[in-house]
């Protein structure tokens, strides 16, 4: 005892400590899904059509009627014939009042003209700012919280990533619906749960952010033990402990659509079960990126409570609202994260 007195003793061993890995739990973890975005996303310019070729120089020609002649071209008698001499039409010059009217008419039309075009500019200036600004491209998070035996959702979610194609929409539509299912098929063991919706104008914007979502959710993972992302598979498998106290699993759910996609917030099973329907029924023609991930993957593995609250920190825990009202979807982002 007297040896731990000393400080770089006491030093040591918490160091020591530190570094010794938990065997508590091994955090195993399942991704599968994928990424149809663009590999560049330059677009293609648009090749400037040739202008007009400029009028000819070539003179109008004028047309000059030839003058009356003064004696008929036959006559039946030796008498001539005289013409009244020919007249020549000129257009008269317009009068002052005339002139001024006529002036007053194209200002005022230029006018009209110059106003309609303004308000036409400012009207797709206001359109082009509001849609850039509210985004075309959505990334959703949809992330569940789970308490108890949720064995047939683990070899649910085993069983899609083993046999999913994910190179093609349709596959990651299949995968989002299968997902959604899994999960709509174990609402009794759901016990919070959290939403985010990221709204983005660029397609790149709305990669990086997809992204980065997927990183932070794998990094979580101390084994990633099954993997199916864009047709890349890999299995392992790591010793998990026998004794389990309590288990926690954890499903997120990633997705990027073409489109404006809302989700509400989930206070509780009823919510959930409209977000996972919403979800569910995204079209395979709006998908952009789908990846579901899960822990633990292993059956035999655990996630300890500490984990789940160190892990996921956003997760919110369910209350039923006293009174069931009608859903209002017209606030789908009451108390929600929006970025």
């Amino acid at each position: 005892m007297t040896s731990l007195k000393n400080p770089a003793t006491v030093a040591v061993v918490f160091l020591f400590l530190l570094l010794i890995p938990s065997f508590s739990s091994a955090a195993t973890g399942g991704r599968v899904g994928g990424s149809l975005f663009p590999s560049s996303s330059s677009g293609n310019k648009k090749s400037k059509s040739p202008s007009p070729s400029p009028p000819s120089s070539s003179r109008s020609s004028r047309h000059y009627h030839a003058p009356p002649t003064c004696y008929s071209s036959s006559s039946s008698h030796s008498s001539r014939h005289y013409y009244a001499p020919p007249t020549y039409h000129s257009t008269a010059a317009p009068t002052s009042s005339s002139w001024s009217e006529n002036a007053g008419k194209a200002v005022v039309g230029f006018v009209i003209l110059l106003a309609v075009m303004l308000c036409l500019g400012i009207m797709w200036d206001c359109y082009t700012e509001a849609e850039k600004r509210e985004g075309k491209l959505s990334v959703l998070k949809l992330q569940v919280g789970l308490m108890g035996e949720a064995r047939s959702l683990q070899r649910e979610l085993n069983r899609i990533t083993e046999t999913a194609n994910t190179s093609t929409s349709e596959g990651l539509s299949d995968v989002l619906k299968g997902a959604t299912t899994a999960l709509l098929c174990n609402l009794d063991h759901c016990i919070s749960s959290y939403s985010s919706v990221i709204r983005k104008s660029e397609i790149y914007d709305a990669e990086t952010c997809f992204n980065q979502f997927s990183e932070e959710e794998a990094d979580k993972f101390d084994d990633v033990t099954l993997v199916n992302l864009n047709s890349f598979k890999a299995h392992s498998e790591i010793q998990s402990p026998d004794e389990i106290d309590k288990e926690y699993t954890v499903v997120t759910i990633l997705v990027a659509t073409d489109g404006v996609l809302k989700l509400p917030t989930i206070n509780g099973t009823r919510d959930l079960t409209k977000a996972l329907q919403k979800l569910g029924a995204i079209s395979s023609s709006k998908i952009m990126a789908v990846e579901v991930l899960w822990t633990p993957q292993q059956e035999n593995d655990t996630l300890t409570q500490r984990e789940l609250l160190k892990g996921y920190p956003d997760l919110r825990g369910f209350y039923e609202a006293p009174s069931e009202g009608q859903y209002e979807d017209q606030q789908p982002f009451l108390g929600a994260n929006v970025a």
